[in-house]
């Protein structure tokens, strides 16, 4: 066997043996709650069948330490129909990690290369397809540059079209030439779209992760928690799944640290004496929901203000709690144990979400719990932008932020506390002036368009000189070459080779509305 086909197939038993691990994972996680005896018997079936999978494809591949090490954990789950302890199935989980770093080291493959997903093909019957997200990068990154490309040519075409006298353009010729141009847009769209499917994975591959640090959490503390989870076959892009798996991770701790009392807490509040975490995730037009939920005592928002001012905190009047919540270095816990994030847990939820171009929000009522919704796109890479100009530059506003587009009107146009409010359905909404907001504008404008935007759940209404329509645009990020700018997302190429910049709408939201802003 040539070296080529030779890692392949070292790639393949890697990739398949890490798949079978995390069955196993799960059903170790599952028996402890099984309470019927052939559920019970049914997870233990499950591992063993797992495991001896692993070990003879060990075998065929010439790793002996490796199956030899499969046969040890065949003899402890063996065990586990006389002792299914948390402290057995604990130990269990430790090997299987052990086992996974093993084999990893085994394969001499970097883990982050060599996730993996299925791809459906769109026909009556459904074939899994392992595909190789590191050979599957390179085909994205040639797809951004494809729509860069789509959006320079077809806007250069259709112009050079528009350039023909009238009489060119009612010829057959000419209606060749635009039928064949929307054919190739209408084509390179739906190359896009298949693409980026192969690069969603179905958030369920997180779960098991997410239950083993409730495990864990369980054996380490006074505490007794379950977590429920909905909507694992929920699609996200691979790119984003690290920052969910860790944005995830912090709200579980964070609910076990602050939000869950212990169970005796529980009995005498009346509650039951398991706390219950619950997950649900869902996919919509442009966005993946994640809610995660917990039953415990609440958030005191009172004392949340008050230990943030205690603590010399930037706290803005009236701030809401998710104002508060998301203030970095405010902990209402006196002591950090290890599990503890120290104040900076859900700072950092809020800043690695909206790095990726989400949102996060915090609801919560005393005694009844904790509620926090978290704001994805499906695809990181592309989005639907509508493209704005203010003072000669243009910006690429998210789509999915963008509620309506106006012309202004005077006679809606109000002054409150030195600051223009715009009225809308019947509600005051501040106005930014864009031109303003980043320092490009000699005054505000009394001419122009509204463009109506929602970040966090709250409402601008965006003062702009006009408005290009909507486009899909490559996102490049900003982060290491400027950080986080106020009010900017990241940066994309028009068709035209020009950089510019992608509006973050929740920063927007927070631009002062006031009418004195100018350069």
């Amino acid at each position: 066997m040539d070296d080529l086909n030779f890692e392949s197939l070292v790639e393949d038993f890697h990739l398949e043996a890490r798949e079978r691990l995390a069955q196993i994972e799960g059903s170790l996680l599952d028996i402890e709650k099984a309470t019927d005896p052939a559920t019970h018997e049914e997870h233990i079936v499950a591992i063993a069948r797992e495991l001896h999978t692993v070990k003879g494809n060990s075998g065929m591949m010439g790793l002996a330490e490796l199956q030899a090490f499969a046969h040890q954990l065949e003899d402890l789950v063996a065990e586990l129909r006389s002792d299914a302890s948390t402290e057995r199935v604990a130990h269990l989980l430790a090997e299987v990690d052990r086992f996974r770093t093993d084999l990893d080291e085994a394969c001499g493959v970097e883990v982050a290369d060599e996730e993996d997903t299925e791809a459906k093909s769109s026909g009556g019957g459904r074939t899994g397809v392992r595909v190789s997200f590191a050979a599957l990068d390179p085909v994205v990154d040639l797809l951004s540059e494809m729509v860069i490309f789509q959006n320079r040519h077809s806007d250069s075409l259709r112009q050079a079209l528009a350039t023909l006298p009238k009489s060119d353009q009612s010829t057959e010729h000419w209606r060749d030439v635009e039928g064949s141009l929307k054919t190739l847009d209408r084509t390179l769209d739906q190359i896009r779209e298949r693409v980026m499917q192969l690069r969603l994975v179905p958030l369920g591959n997180l779960f098991t992760q997410l239950r083993r640090i409730v495990f864990e959490e369980n054996t380490a503390g006074e505490r007794d928690i379950e977590l429920v989870t909905r909507g694992g076959d929920t699609p996200l892009d691979r790119a984003l799944l690290e920052v969910t798996s860790e944005v995830l991770g912090h709200l579980i701790r964070n609910a076990v640290v602050h939000g869950v009392e212990s169970p005796s807490e529980r009995v005498q509040a009346g509650k039951p004496q398991q706390a219950t975490l619950t997950l649900v995730a869902s996919a919509h037009t442009d966005e993946v929901l994640i809610d995660f939920e917990d039953d415990g005592k609440g958030i005191d928002q009172q004392a949340l203000e008050t230990k943030a001012r205690k603590l010399g905190l930037d706290v803005p009047d009236g701030a809401t709690l998710h104002d508060l919540l998301f203030l970095p270095g405010l902990s209402t816990r006196e002591t950090a144990g290890t599990e503890a994030g120290r104040g900076m847990g859900l700072p950092a939820v809020a800043e690695a979400v909206h790095r990726h171009g989400g949102a996060v929000e915090a609801f919560s009522a005393p005694g009844m719990g904790s509620r926090f919704r978290l704001r994805l796109p499906i695809t990181a890479s592309i989005l639907r932008g509508l493209i704005v100009s203010a003072d000669g530059e243009e910006y690429a506003l998210p789509s999915a932020s963008v509620q309506e587009i106006l012309g202004i009107d005077f006679e809606i146009r109000h002054r409150i506390n030195n600051a223009g409010v715009f009225r809308w359905r019947g509600s005051l909404v501040p106005i930014v002036d864009l031109g303003a907001a980043f320092s490009t504008a000699e005054k505000v404008r009394d001419e122009g368009l509204i463009v109506i935007v929602e970040g966090d759940g709250r409402l601008r209404a965006l003062v702009v000189d006009a408005v290009a329509g909507h486009q899909d645009v490559v996102v490049k990020s900003l982060h290491r070459i400027a950080g986080n700018p106020d009010g900017i997302a990241g940066c994309t190429i028009l068709g035209d080779g020009r950089v510019i910049m992608i509006l973050d709408p929740r920063e927007l939201t927070k631009v002062s509305p006031t009418l004195e802003q100018t350069a």
